[in-house]
Order: C-alpha cells, then structure tokens, then sequence
C-alpha cells in the first residue's frame, strides 16, 4: 500500500551521492544491488530525482497512478520528443493509446506485419553474409531490420531505415539526457523537426493512398482527427522505443545465446524456446531501463517518506534483477521458473508495441539469424560492448559464422545421440520413462515429455485402478469442468502411445530401485495427500477431520471407507480454494447437484446435520487465499445466509477483488424463499488458539479469544508429506533429484500450485530431461518393465463405463468404491467401451456459439479467434467485440464464450465498459442466456488479477445470465500460451454445456 503501514518504520529516503551517471552508464547493476540491499527507494543527486529500484518498489508505483503520475512536470521526454501518451494519465492518455491500437493488435501482427519481418529479416541477413569478417550483429542486421520493420508499420515510405535510426537514436539520447548535454539537445531538435517534416509530407500522400499504416489509421479513425501535435508527439515516441527495444531485445539475446552455447543448444532443439529466450533477454537486461514518475502527494513507498511533486525514475534494470523475486538475477537461464518481468512496464502505460517486438524478436529475428548463420560465434579478439542505464543495449557485436551459411536450417547435431539403443530411426534420442502417479502433474508431465520425444517408451504408474488422481478424487465434485481435463489426458493413452498401469503400488508391486533399473528416465508425480496439522492443542473428546480426507471420502475414493457424520455446527479453518470447497459442499442442497458425480448418500450422511458452518482464516479479506470466483459461487447457493465477521475495513470497490467478494457477502440477502436452511459465518483475521471438545478458540487481531461452537472442525489449512512420499517435497525445486529421477507437481514444489502451473512445470522438467540426456549423464536402452497384474487403460475405460451405467438421474456417474468391485469392472470383457475418439479431432460443440471479446491490446481478440478456428469451419460460430454489441443482442438459443482482459488495475476494457455499463443498468433481462468466461490479467496484480472479466460476469448473472463451465484464466506472465488453455478450458466448457442444466454448474 502507498500509506504508512504498522508492519515497518516510515523514514526519509536515503543520499545515494556516491552514484555517478558515468557509472551508470557502464554497468548499472553494481550500483542497483546496493540500491535494493539498502531499501530500494534514493535521493540521488546526480541524476536530479530518486531512483526506485525494488521490484516491490517499481511494482507498486505502477498500480497507482493517481499517486505516481506519467505527467511530469518538466519531463525529459516531453522536451524530446512532445507530449505523448506516455506522459499522460488517463482519462487523457487513453484516447491516444486507442488511436495507436488498430495497427498493433496481435491479430494485424500476425495477418500484416509477420509477412514484413520475414521478407526484412532475408534481406539484411543477406547483406550482412555478404559484408562478412567485418560485420556487426547489431549495425549489419538488428539495427537496420527493426529499422525497416517500423518504418513499414509507420508508413513513412519518404524516409529510409538509415532515417529511422538517426531519428530514434538521437531522440532516446535526449530522452534520458539526464547530464544536460548541449550537443544531445541540438542532435535531438534536428531530428525532431526532420520526423515533423517528413510526417507533415506523409500524412497528405496517405489521404490519397491509405494502406496498413499506422498514419493511413489514424486518417481513417471516425470523427474529429487527433490534433497534429499529438500525432507528432506520438510518432516520435513510437520511432524512440519502437526500434531501439527490439534492436536491443535481439541483439542482447543473440549475445546471451552465443555467450551460454547449453542454453543455445536447447533453443535450437526446441524452437518453441525462442519465446522463453526473448523475456529471458528483456528480464535480465531490459532494453528501456527507467522512466519517469512524478509523485502528486505526499506518499510512503515501501516505507520510505517521499514528498508530493516527487520526481521518480523508475528503475526497470533493477527491478528485474531483485534476487527478491528471481534467485541469481544476475544470470541469464532460459530454465528459470517464469516470474513476470517488468520490462514491458505494467497498468495503463504497458507496452502497446510488445506484440510486435515478440513476433519481430522472438518469431521471426533470432530463429532466422541462427537457422541462417550456422556456425555464428562471437569473435574473441573483437569482444562485444554493452552500455546504457536509461536505455541499455548493445553498442557493438562482431560475428563470424561458416563459410556456407546461408543454406539450411541452424539446428545443431549436438541435439541428437548416436543411432541405436535409445534412440530413433533419425537418430533423435527415444528413452524408456515411467512416471509414477497419474493425476495432472504425472499426465502434463507425459504429455511434455512426448512432445520432446516421440519416438519415447512412456509408462506412467499409479496405486490405484484408476487414472487422474486429484481430478477423480480431489477436485470437488460439482466442479465438473475442472474434471474435464481429463478428457485430453484420456488422449494419452489412446492416441500418444502412453501405457497405464493401475493398480501398482511404489514401495509395493514395484520398487523405486526396479524402476531405476527398468527405465531410463523415472519421474515421481505421486502428490501429496496427508492434511497438514493445525499445531495447536486439540481436545482428545473433539472431532476434528482434514479436508483431504473430506474430499475424497465425497469423491468416492476406495481408501476412505470411514465416513463422517458431522454435526448441526462445523468450524472450517482456512480460507483457500480447498476450504471452501468442503463448505460448498456441505451447504449446497442436493438438487443442485445436477450433472455432478457426487455419492448422494455419502453426502447426506456427511452433512445432512449441518445448519451452520463457520470458515475461519488468519488473514483479512485482502490477504486471504481464496478465488473470489469461488467465494460468490458460495453467495448464489440459494438458502443459505451469509454473516461476516472481521472484515469492517474492506479496501475501495473495485480496488481488490477479494475485498469485493467479501463485500458483497455482507450486503447479501438470502437467496430463494422462506428461511434460510444454514447459515454461514465468514471470520477474518482469526488464528486459532485451541479445538476444545465442542468449540474451536480463536484470536483476533485485537488480541481478544472468541469461543465457537463446533460439534466438528475440519482442518483446510493445506497438505504435508506422510510415509508414503517417495522423496521430500519442495526439496528439489528445478525438478531434478538426479539425472535419470525427477519430481513433478507437489513433490517438486512442495504443497502449492494449482493443476494450471503442472502444465508450466511439466514443460520445464522436459527441457531438464532433454538437457541430462544431450550432456550424456544418461545413458539410453534400458529394457523396461511392465507388470503382469496392472490394470491397463482399457480395464479402466471399463470402470468408467460401469460408472455411468449406474448413474442416477442427473448424476454423472456413480463411483465405484472398493478396489475389488474397480478390477471386477476392469476385467469384465463384457463392458464394451465406445471407441475412441481420433487423435486430431477437433472441439466440437452440440450448440450455436457466439465468442465475445473484450480488449485493449489485442491478446483476447487473438484468444477468441482461435477458439472460433478450434471449433472448425463447420461449427455454427460468430465472433463479436463486445464493444459492437448490447446485452440485448444476446440470444438464448447460444453458449456465449467471453473472453475478457482486464485494463489497468482492476478495470473492464475500455472497449467493454457501455456493454458493462448497460448489465449494470440492467438495459437487458438475461434469463435463459448461458455463457462462459475466460479472463485474461496478470497475476503479478494480486489484488485485482482477471478482475475486468469477473466484473463482466458479475453483471451477467445479475441480468439473470447462467454460467456454466469452469472459469478459465491466463497469467500474462506465465509460460503457457493463452490460446493452448483457453483451448483446453473450451473442452470442459463444452463438455459441461451439453448436457441439460437444473442449475448453475461450476
């Protein structure tokens, strides 16, 4: 928070006049660590300003701008290059980005600008093989092929590329002219008045020849045009940060690359890398290093005191290296686990050109510069020159290659092995792997593990006669569409040639030592399951019951056969996901089971005493870790009362999603008629003291106990390792225990994460594997193992068919719950299961779909057009903008698909906010209307991550809307493509909305 906090002393900022700008200029990092070391927040006077360089620091001030203002009073770049959007506020500053958005919007990269880089990249690596020993990556390739690249977007067809890199040079030299340098003023105004001139010359030729441009759109924008000195303000800043970041993005991590031939190894055995090298490169040494803020009031930053009218350089180098967030900073490691960076800058002000400077670096730049120069090396006796602290790139970068580049692809022999055991016909390395456990990090794992080799013996493992683990029996069971994702595992082992063996337990039917022995490869995915204790005294008379163990024994898992009865009051102690869970649970009434797999006497039997239940947690709502999605799926149960306690103090509306959620707990009335049939006590900032025989005690923040009656508590606190774990979780962070045996999902993380970050670890732990097997620290051809009395996949496509025979109505299916009645139904040659579905088939949907995006760059337009190209030409789909439709144009006989982005902290996209503001105002009642959402934000916003899409669901369902289907998320800063999940979210989706619906169904 940007206010003076409880939890650390406020202090003046301290002198740093020992920093130099010289200094800064070589190497700013030195100077950087001890900024961090010593708080993060400086009054340097060399440089006129304080320098925040914390990530904490850096983050926070790009949450506010309201506090921290792009609008500077004197700002460098306003004497640069004019008053641009980047150094405006909103509402001021959106108009212009709106304007700037058409041309740079991820689908026009794709359809437009691609094409452009492919042709600029043939054509300066050709002229750069010609030029030969004396050629500079940087000045022969990087700098004229972004050059040209944004001359051809701009649309200055009277100007060459040499125009564009004076232009851009000499204005970001008076941007960051921090020293006052006369001659970098003068060599600035020159070039400020030549763009004037050659703009004034193109705008006139585009009224008479519109193309793709971005001045031919701005001439083409309805309405009053931009006046001119905005347009030239604008221009010049897209010519400043438009060349020199991808220049530098490309030449820093070409340097990188040839500097750590391992990780260029990798890359180019796995072209899918380059994306993963690219924000490697602008992570560890951002190509904008600081810009200016201005504070507007007096404000404590990360405690430290600053006054109003503050002048901030927001130091990104820096905070890209705090060892705070990213271990070993300073070193360039592609295997890192993905954080999300600030080069790309963060809020209002994020890069509006990063699509381009991913698809012109990361797609087309380095993977064409390394297929053609084969061989490129650094020359020893020319060595490369890095400077720069307000912008950093490379200042110089001979290459050599070999002779005959320029014919073929780049990829290097060292990524295959020798023919024979272990490898395949062409030569590329096919080891024998067993994974043991087969829940999601086990099933991501084998996916990621084919995928870098497929031509690979895979054998995954697992205790029970049943895949999917935590999906079967960990996931609650009226959240179906989490389930669904078993459905694209399912295509494992029928179509990627992955062999199940159920039934099989390590330390049983097979030992770690024999799988060692059998296998090349051995990766250990067998989760945890023990609840974690509470760590307090308990009454030996007090019934007190973990929500592992509630979960499975309400999934059906043949190993809990012991089933609780609780009583009229439960205390529930924890306020994350799995807490609630167990709460929801217990409150919902049975018919709004519909199209779940719950066991309906189980569950009677659990709850059907149940009329109060209190949820306890140590945190206010701001700091707890529940999904608010999750918390207002509690508030729509109907019958049930909501009462909260601890929460007087909630954050402003709509500034943490959380607080929201809580919020509207509080002002909530019982849903449906008569009274209510339980009641819910939400307690916040209480840590439990003592579980006495038929109460739980706690202590809130005010230091006073509180005495709640509890017939039984229930312990949802999070989960520990126990007897059965092979190795200790959380020991092995990198995944790698030792070459040959890895770890994966809890095992390797220790007990956190969702099922969505086993994808992203699983992606990693291949790249681990491929990496031991290229060093030879594996040996390749072992002959395997496959045990006599397995269950194989078959046997369990029978189980799962003998389920759903015996569903009851609207019931999914209903488990089998004994090991014994599970290998019956596995060896019953009598159960015929349909066949399976083709490997490449594609998503299919029984209704009309109609796709809704909400956006402000562009990644939830390219997201809904790929789900429109997954459903197939044949599918019955339209897409729309939400900024084009009303909520009444939404029609009852479709499934909606909303893909929606959040813009700034917290906020629905612009382009959204009249059809927000129509569902708010309730223009439309939309009974009858079913819809799924997909949010696109940033987890690095804690507070408000995905908020713009939850708005927008929040003001369907109060138009009467239903939601079906899981909500889908993506993190802008995490590995895993946005598409390739919305993807597997539209399976579930799908696969929930097809069935008959009695009632919301999450």
């Amino acid at each position: 928070m940007t206010n003076e906090t409880h939890d650390q002393p406020v202090r003046e900022a301290p002198v740093a006049d020992w920093v130099t700008i010289p200094d800064l200029y070589r190497d700013p990092f030195p100077i950087y660590d001890r900024l961090r070391a010593e708080g993060g927040v400086h009054w340097v006077p060399a440089v006129g300003r304080y320098l925040i360089t914390s990530y904490a620091a850096v983050h926070e001030t790009e949450f506010d701008q309201e506090t921290f203002s792009a609008n500077e009073e004197g700002s460098l770049q306003i004497r640069a290059m004019g008053h641009s959007m980047l150094r405006r506020d909103d509402p001021d500053h959106y108009p212009e980005r709106k304007a700037w958005q058409p041309v740079l919007r991820p689908g026009v990269v794709k359809r437009t600008w691609t094409g452009v880089f492919e042709r600029n990249a043939r054509r300066f690596l050709d002229d750069m093989s010609e030029k030969g020993e004396t050629a500079d990556l940087i000045w022969d390739f990087a700098a004229p092929y972004a050059a040209e690249n944004l001359r051809e977007i701009l649309g200055f067809h009277n100007a060459s590329h040499e125009d564009l890199q004076r232009w851009s040079q000499t204005l970001i030299d008076a941007t960051g002219n921090y020293a006052d340098d006369p001659e970098v003023w003068e060599r600035g105004a020159r070039s400020f008045d030549e763009v004037d001139t050659a703009l004034d010359e193109m705008l006139a030729w585009h009224r008479r020849h519109p193309d793709h441009s971005l001045i031919s759109s701005l001439l083409a924008i309805p309405g009053e045009m931009m006046p001119i000195e905005k347009i030239r303000a604008n221009v010049k800043m897209t010519i400043g940060g438009g060349l020199n970041e991808p220049r530098d993005a490309l030449g820093v991590a070409a340097w990188a690359l040839l500097d750590h031939p391992e990780q260029r190894r990798a890359v180019e055995a796995d072209p899918s890398l380059w994306g993963t090298v690219f924000d490697e490169t602008i992570r560890w040494i951002a190509p904008i290093g600081l810009y200016s803020r201005q504070t507007t009031r007096d404000v404590v930053l990360t405690g430290v005191r600053l006054p109003a009218h503050a002048k901030l350089g927001i130091c990104i180098l820096s905070a890209n290296r705090d060892e705070r967030v990213w271990p070993e900073a300073d070193r360039f490691d592609i295997r890192r686990e993905v954080k999300p960076h600030l080069a790309f800058s963060k809020g209002v002000h994020v890069c509006l050109g990063a699509w381009v400077a991913r698809a012109e670096v990361a797609d087309v730049g380095l993977p064409r510069l390394f297929e053609r120069m084969r061989g490129l090396d650094l020359v020893p006796d020319r060595p490369a020159v890095i400077g720069g602290w307000v912008f950093r790139g490379m200042l110089a970068l001979p290459a050599r290659w070999d002779a005959d580049a320029g014919s073929g692809s780049g990829a290097d022999a060292a990524t295959r092995v020798p023919g024979g055991a272990g490898s395949a016909d062409d030569g590329t390395p096919a080891p024998r792997i067993a994974i043991v456990g087969s829940g999601p990090a086990g099933c991501f794992s084998a996916q990621a593990l084919r995928r870098s080799f497929p031509a690979a013996e895979i054998d995954v493992v697992d205790a029970l006669p049943t895949p999917f683990g935590l999906l079967r029996y960990g996931v609650a069971a009226d959240h179906q569409g989490t389930k669904s994702v078993a459905r694209q595992f399912e295509r494992l082992f029928t179509a990627d040639g992955v062999r199940f063996h159920g039934g099989v337990r390590l330390g049983g039917e097979v030992s770690l030592e024999t799988l060692r022995a059998s296998f090349d490869v051995v990766v250990l995915a067998t989760g945890l399951r023990a609840d974690a204790s509470l760590g307090i005294p308990i009454d030996a008379a007090a019934r007190v019951h973990g929500a592992g163990v509630m979960t499975r024994v309400l999934n059906g898992h043949p190993d809990e056969t012991e089933v609780p009865e609780l009583g009229r009051e439960v205390v529930i102690v924890g306020h994350g996901n799995v807490a609630l869970d167990v709460a929801r649970l217990i409150v919902r009434a049975a018919e709004d089971f519909h199209g779940s797999d719950i066991d309906d006497e189980v569950r009677d039997r659990v709850a059907g005493r149940v009329r109060r239940v209190h949820l306890v947690g140590r945190s206010a709502p701001e700091g707890a870790k529940f999904d608010p999605v999750m918390v207002r799926e509690l508030a729509d149960i109907a019958g049930v009362e909501h009462v909260v306690h601890g929460a007087d103090d909630l954050a402003a509306a709509g500034k943490d999603a959380r607080a929201d959620a809580v919020r509207l707990l509080r002002e909530s009335s019982v849903r449906g008629d008569g009274e209510p049939r339980v009641r819910v006590d939400w307690w916040f900032g209480c840590a439990p003291v003592r579980v006495e025989a038929e109460a739980l005690v706690v202590r809130d923040s005010a230091g006073d106990e509180h005495r709640i009656a509890a017939d039984d508590v229930v312990s949802a606190i999070g989960f520990a390792s126990d007897e059965t774990v092979p190795v200790a979780a959380g020991e092995y962070p990198d995944g790698r225990v030792e070459p040959g045996l890895y770890v994966a999902g809890w095992l390797r993380r220790g007990p956190r994460g969702t099922i969505p970050d086993q994808r992203t670890d699983a992606r990693t732990l291949a790249r681990a594997v491929e990496e031991d097997i290229r060093a030879g620290v594996i040996g390749l051809g072992s002959s395997g193992w496959s045990p006599d009395t397995a269950v194989d996949f078959t046997g369990w496509r029978r189980i799962d068919l003998r389920e759903r025979l015996g569903a009851a109505p609207g019931r999914e299916r209903a488990k089998l719950r004994s090991r014994e009645e599970m290998l019956a139904a596995a060896r019953d040659e009598g159960l015929v299961p349909a066949p399976t579905a083709s490997a490449d088939e594609a998503l299919t949907a029984d209704v009309p779909v109609t796709i809704l995006f909400g956006t402000e760059s562009g990644g939830a337009e390219l997201v809904a057009g790929e789900l429109a190209a997954a459903l197939g030409e044949d599918a019955d789909v339209v897409v729309h903008d939400l900024a084009d439709i009303r909520p009444r144009d939404l029609a009852p006989g479709r499934l909606h698909l909303v893909v929606c982005s959040t813009y700034g902290d917290g906020e629905v996209p612009t382009a959204a906010r009249d059809f927000h503001r129509a569902l708010v105002d309730g223009e439309a009642e939309l009974t009858g209307i079913r819809y799924a959402v997909f949010g696109m934000g940033d987890r690095s916003y804690t507070r408000t991550y995905s908020r713009g899409s939850e708005l927008v669901d929040e003001a369907l369902a109060r138009c009467g809307a239903l939601r079906v289907g899981e909500y889908g998320r993506h993190d802008a800063g995490g590995e895993t493509p946005a598409t390739e999940l919305a993807c597997d979210w539209l399976r579930g989706v799908l696969e929930v909305a097809g069935r008959p619906l009695a009632s919301p169904v999450a």
